[in-house]
């Protein structure tokens, strides 16, 4: 694969193109969506000059899908606000959960300066759950908890605590 960035900021793959296909596609009127609706030009693909010194946000915990379609597959926290729902620009994609709402679906926020997790929902509060009980307002979360998405059961793990932060 040979994967370059043509001046309209698109990439594409120089050995199955000669020119770029976004932008012949873009010429023409036409407008490839991907698996989620969305266009690329709507995307952030910019590569930084020195990606080094990016600071990418650090693994809080984790979120692992005990029921539903999503069985078995794990979902990275990362510190600040962990947007959840089933669009490809959410911070945890449940993308092949029909029952999860597209967008904001829950938040879990991770507040590094007191090492603590908080689920919330407003839009969708009463397809919230927490540890069995319907979700009222926004609750901490601790090791074990579980987090029922309408159809999907999400089982929290925390990595951040007392024990254990990143400087």
């Amino acid at each position: 694969m040979n994967l370059i960035k043509c001046p309209n900021q698109h990439f594409y793959d120089a050995d199955k193109f000669v020119t770029c296909p976004h932008c012949e596609n873009e010429a023409a009127g036409v407008r490839i969506a991907d698996l989620m609706g969305q266009q690329q030009k709507d995307k952030d693909t910019a590569i930084p000059d020195d990606p080094e010194s990016v600071s990418r946000p650090k693994t809080t915990g984790w979120l692992v899908c005990t029921s539903g379609i999503m069985r078995g597959e794990s979902f990275i926290l990362r510190e600040g606000v962990n947007h959840i729902g089933r669009a490809s620009h959410m911070d945890i994609r449940l993308s092949r959960e029909p029952s999860v709402s597209r967008e904001d679906h829950a938040v879990i926020t991770y507040d590094a300066t007191d090492h603590t997790f908080i689920l919330s929902s407003a839009a969708h509060a009463d397809r919230v759950w927490y540890n069995q009980m319907p979700l009222t307002g926004a609750q901490p979360l601790t090791t074990g908890d579980c987090i029922c998405l309408s159809d999907c059961t999400l089982l929290f793990v925390a990595l951040c605590n007392d024990s254990f932060a990143w400087d």
